[in-house]
C-alpha cells in the first residue's frame, strides 16, 4: 500500500481520483472544505518556494525576456478565450466560473509538470511564480471586466486574500532557504506537502461540484473546461514552436502558460459565487490527469535515445 500511495507527488493521478471519489460521497465536507481552500493554497505555495534555491532563481534571471513574454501572452490571450467562454457558457454560473478559471496564475504544480516533460525547472518555476504574483492584481481586474456589476465582491479584499495566500508563503518559503540552506536536504518532503495540499483542494472542489457532477450540467460544463485546456495548450505549446525554442525552454513556458491555478480559482469563486466553485473543481481533475499524462509522455519521449541512420540510409 506504501508503494501505491507515496510519494504523493509521483501518485497524483491516483490521489486526485481519491480525492474525487471521497469528495462525492461526502458532499457535507463542502463547507468545511471551502473555508480552508486559502491554507491549502498557501501550503502548496509554501511546499514549492522551499525547493527554489538562489541558484535557480539567477539562473531564471537569465531567461527574464522569455519569462516576460510568456506571461504576457498567458495574461492577454488566456483571459481572452475566458471571455469568450464566458459568452456562450449556457447558465450564468458556468459563465462566472469558466471566466474565473481563465483568469487564475499558472498552476502551482506546472513548474513540476515542465520538468517531468524534460523542461527547464529555473524558466518553468520562474514563470509560475511571476503569474501567482501578477494574479493579485490582474486577477481582480480581469474579473471586474469579465462580470462587471453581477460580481459582488471587493478587489482589495480579493486581492489582500490572494496576497496572504499565495505571494506571501511564496517569499516567506524562497526567504527561508536562502537563509537555512540546510533546508534544502528534505526538498522532497516539501513538494509531497505541496501535493498533498494539491489534492485536498481536489477534494474540496469535488465537494462542491459534486451538484454539477451528479447532473446533465456535468457535459457543458466538461465541454468549457476541455475547450480553456486545448486553448491554453495551443498557447502554451504554440509559443514555442512560434519562437522556435529548443524542448527544455518550450515545456518550461508551456506548462505554466497552458494551466491554470485551480485552487486559485476555487478560492475565487468561493468569495465572488460560490456556486461556481464546481467548474475550479472539474477543471482540477481534468486538467491534472491531461497535463500529468502529457508530461509523462514528452518525458519519456526526450529520454528515448536517438536512432542511427542504418547502412541503407533509413533510420
Amino acid at each position: 500500500m506504501t508503494r501505491i500511495l507515496f510519494p504523493v507527488r509521483h501518485r497524483l493521478l491516483l490521489w486526485v481520483g481519491v480525492a474525487a471519489l471521497v469528495g462525492l460521497a461526502l458532499p457535507g465536507t463542502t463547507v468545511v472544505l471551502n473555508a480552508l481552500v486559502p491554507v491549502f493554497l498557501a501550503g502548496q505555495v509554501l511546499g514549492l518556494a522551499l525547493n527554489l534555491t538562489p541558484g535557480e532563481i539567477r539562473a531564471a534571471g537569465r531567461s527574464l525576456h522569455l519569462v516576460g513574454l510568456a506571461l504576457l501572452c498567458q495574461w492577454t490571450l488566456l483571459p481572452g478565450l475566458g471571455l469568450l467562454l464566458h459568452m456562450v457558457a449556457p447558465t450564468p454560473v458556468l459563465a462566472a466560473g469558466i471566466l474565473i478559471v481563465a483568469i487564475s496564475p499558472a498552476e502551482i504544480t506546472s513548474g513540476l509538470m515542465a520538468t517531468i516533460a524534460g523542461g527547464d525547472t529555473a524558466i518553468a518555476t520562474a514563470c509560475m511564480a511571476g503569474s501567482l504574483a501578477l494574479s493579485i492584481v490582474l486577477t481582480p481586474l480581469w474579473l471586474s471586466i469579465g462580470l462587471g456589476a453581477r460580481a459582488h465582491f471587493s478587489p482589495v479584499s480579493l486581492a489582500s486574500e490572494l496576497l496572504l495566500s499565495v505571494l506571501l508563503p511564496l517569499l516567506v518559503g524562497v526567504g527561508l532557504r536562502a537563509r537555512f540552506p540546510r533546508l534544502g536536504r528534505w526538498r522532497h518532503h516539501y513538494l509531497d506537502f505541496s501535493a498533498a495540499c494539491l489534492v485536498l483542494v481536489v477534494l474540496a472542489g469535488t465537494a462542491s461540484a459534486r451538484p454539477v457532477l451528479l447532473s446533465p450540467a456535468i457535459f457543458a460544463t466538461v465541454g468549457l473546461v476541455v475547450a480553456l485546456l486545448v486553448g491554453g495548450g495551443v498557447v502554451g505549446l504554440g509559443l514555442g514552436s512560434l519562437l522556435h525554442l529548443p524542448h527544455r525552454q518550450a515545456a518550461a513556458i508551456g506548462f505554466p502558460m497552458g494551466i491554470r491555478e485551480f485552487g486559485v480559482a476555487i478560492a475565487v469563486s468561493v468569495a465572488v459565487m460560490p456556486r461556481a466553485s464546481a467548474v475550479g473543481g472539474i477543471y482540477g481533475i481534468v486538467m491534472v490527469a491531461a497535463a500529468g499524462t502529457l508530461a509523462t509522455r514528452l518525458g519519456h519521449r526526450v529520454d528515448r535515445p536517438p536512432k542511427t541512420a542504418g547502412t541503407n540510409g533509413q533510420w
